[in-house]
């Protein structure tokens, strides 16, 4: 998925249940790893869809085979 900067996007770890909102600072792929950097990131359990926290810049890195992510 190609997004813009600041695009807002849903980020989905399935392994770890978890979603996040907010909008993309950058995305990056390197050999099956996604490195994204959120502002703004309201963080959810994936499978209740619960609010759990949010931060004002996330940063994770993650194997892209277990990332799902959706335009807003």
């Amino acid at each position: 998925m190609a997004t813009s900067q600041n695009q807002k996007a849903y980020v989905t770890d399935m392994e770890r249940d978890l979603t996040f909102f907010g909008s993309v600072k950058s995305l990056t792929e390197h050999n099956g790893i996604l490195t994204i950097c959120m502002s703004e990131a309201a963080v959810y359990e994936y499978s209740s869809s619960n609010y759990l926290y949010q931060e004002v810049e996330i940063s994770f890195s993650r194997p892209k085979s277990v990332i799902h992510i959706e335009e807003a």
